[in-house]
Formats: C-alpha cells, structure tokens, sequence
C-alpha cells in the first residue's frame, strides 16, 4: 500500500489516501477513470496520475501549477516513484506545498482556456 495524495478539483481539496492496485487508481481519479497517465514528475520523484481520457469525461473541473503551459482536466493522485525500479511508493510531497502551487480551475475556466483550440 502506498501513501498518495488525491487533488480533488470538485471539492478543490487534498486528501490524503492509499493506493495498492490498478482499481484503486482508477476509483481515486474517479469520474469514470479507466486509463491514467503521468504527465508530471517533480524533482523528488513524486507523480501526477490523471485520467487520460480527462477530456472526453464530464468536465468536473481541473487545475494548473505555476509555471505550467497547460492545466490537468479532473481530479490527480500524487505518488511516490522509486527511480530504480520504477515501482510506486509513498508521496513525499505535502499537501502544504501543493496549495501553495495549485490553482484549482472551475468548468467555466476550463471550457474558455480550451476555447481557443477549437
């Protein structure tokens, strides 16, 4: 079992939850979840997992880091990655430092920053 972090785009909350298998991935992204990717790695190993499929899913809400070009459609889990085997382990990231970083972005915000695509 290993220590993540949900990012709650609906309730614009952390939580603190565990992880141990694909399923519990899956149902920790939520909104229908069925393929993760993990688009970001901070600099202490620790990962973004979010739906891939985030923007064919109901808009539910997303976020964005400072610095960041694009945002995150849907909820994420942040977890821990060993670099020399590659397995999963506990998030060394606090929830501090990710209010600190994350701003949380409404539906209306995400329709309109996607706008300009179409």
């Amino acid at each position: 079992m290993k220590k993540a972090i949900k990012i709650n785009v609906i309730e614009k909350s952390f939580d603190n939850v565990i992880v141990d298998s694909l399923h519990s991935y899956y149902k920790e992204i939520g909104n229908g979840c069925n393929t993760f990717c993990v688009p970001i790695t901070f600099e202490n190993q620790d990962s973004i997992y979010c739906d891939d499929n985030g923007l064919y899913a109901e808009n539910i809400g997303g976020f964005i880091m400072k610095d960041w070009n694009y945002p995150i459609v849907g909820n994420a889990i942040v977890v821990g990655t060993n670099i020399q085997t590659g397995d999963s382990v506990d998030a060394k990231t606090s929830i501090e430092w990710l209010k600190e970083n994350i701003t949380f972005l409404s539906v209306e915000q995400l329709e309109s920053y996607f706008e300009k695509f179409r």
